[in-house]
């Protein structure tokens, strides 16, 4: 069994990596670094708990994770969890070294220290994410991660590139950019700074083969990104925090968008970038969405041709603005979380028809005599190939 199990999102999967390097010498704990963005994410990592400690008695259990940042008590009242540790501390050599005494809880708005990402292990996947911040300044009416992230904490531009290099000696091929609101990066510092001249001071400085973005607000994005869309070793691939379709609903959800907003930005990357793909991450269900309110994300999802999309049902949590809104039924939910499932694959499926050659894929894993791996614009691959290396980027 693995000694960290991780939940949720590139940057705590990351991070889970992280702490399975800190620990490697040790054999007598299990890791839960747990997700809070659901109530859904939270009843699996209660589940994962217990199944650790039942496959692994002998051993002790801990929480880390936004879960146990944002609410330790529920982990600390199951019998089968020793100790949790907060998400600042979780990367620290010195809170694995002697979890007999594990640190408290630190306030997470309260000038946090973090430590910053480590890629001076072996092990790296020839596609692998590189942190370049922490938290987030806004407060979405649905979202409890601020309060497990801390507010925007922008990692030093010469820090990040310095790791870049690390990744690219190591035979890392595709770098994504990634923490919990990238698009806000560098609005902490003093003098102004961006996440596009970050990202295009990586392109200049370092060799790696290929950039990603992870998750974007396109209302945040700055002056220079449609610079940095134009290099072609940035794929033409972008995944968009939009939530939903309808005015109304992105207004109840504090969204600091509208529909148009999108509409505008993606025919604008498509002038600049005209193969470029979009993902979006969408919430199926939230208080008081109408029929009408519904139909309204499904046709800009469509009208925009929004491929890889991320369905998440709404469930409240506990404390936030959401939660004290009019619900809808679970039926409901369900029901508009498939049709959008459904519309996603659809949609997928249209473009993958539609996709021009070449398609440039990183081989990331081969089975027998087959090459699997993502293409440019994030469309996953099986290809039979013979004599090709894991790293090596091929053209179909």
């Amino acid at each position: 069994m693995n000694k960290v199990i991780s939940f949720g999102c590139r940057l705590n999967h990351f991070e889970g990596k992280e702490i399975n390097h800190l620990i490697s010498k040790k054999n007598d704990v299990v890791v839960i670094n747990s997700c809070a963005v659901t109530n859904e994410a939270e009843r699996r990592v209660r589940q994962a708990i217990r199944k650790a400690k039942k496959e692994n008695p002998n051993k002790k259990i801990i929480v880390t994770g936004c879960g146990a940042q944002i609410n330790p008590d529920q982990f600390l009242k199951m019998n089968e969890v020793s100790s949790v540790v907060d998400n600042v501390n979780k990367l620290k050599k010195s809170t694995w070294e002697n979890q007999d005494s594990s640190p408290s809880i630190l306030n997470i708005f309260e000038d946090p220290q973090d430590e910053l990402p480590s890629y001076d292990y072996d092990g790296m996947n020839v596609r692998e994410n590189l942190v370049i911040q922490q938290g987030c300044n806004h407060r979405c009416t649905f979202c409890v991660i601020p309060y497990g992230r801390g507010n925007n904490r922008s990692f030093d531009p010469s820090y990040i590139i310095d790791q870049a290099n690390k990744l690219v000696k190591k035979g890392v091929q595709e770098i994504t950019l990634t923490g919990v609101d990238i698009s806000d990066y560098g609005s902490d510092f003093k003098e102004h700074y961006c996440m596009s001249q970050l990202a295009l001071k990586i392109l200049n400085k370092t060799k790696i083969k290929r950039l990603r973005l992870s998750s974007i607000d396109c209302v945040e994005l700055d002056p220079h990104f449609f610079d940095l869309l134009q290099n072609s070793r940035l794929m033409p691939h972008l995944h968009l925090s939009l939530q939903s379709g309808d005015d109304l609903i992105l207004k109840r959800m504090k969204r600091r968008h509208l529909s148009k907003d999108i509409f505008k930005f993606i025919q604008k990357c498509k002038s600049v970038r005209p193969d470029i793909t979009f993902g979006a991450d969408i919430i199926a269900g939230f208080p008081t969405e109408t029929e009408k309110m519904f139909s309204n994300t499904c046709e800009l999802l469509k009208k925009c041709n929004i491929t890889h999309l991320h369905i998440f049902p709404f469930s409240p949590k506990k404390n936030t603005p959401a939660s004290k809104m009019p619900q809808l039924s679970k039926s409901v939910i369900k029901n508009r979380a498939k049709i959008l499932r459904k519309l996603g694959n659809d949609l997928m499926e249209k473009l993958e028809a539609a996709q021009s050659k070449p398609r440039k894929i990183l081989v990331e894993e081969k089975i027998m005599e087959h090459c699997i791996g993502y293409d440019q614009n994030y469309i996953k691959h099986q290809v039979p190939a013979f004599g090709i290396p894991i790293g090596e980027i091929i053209t179909v």
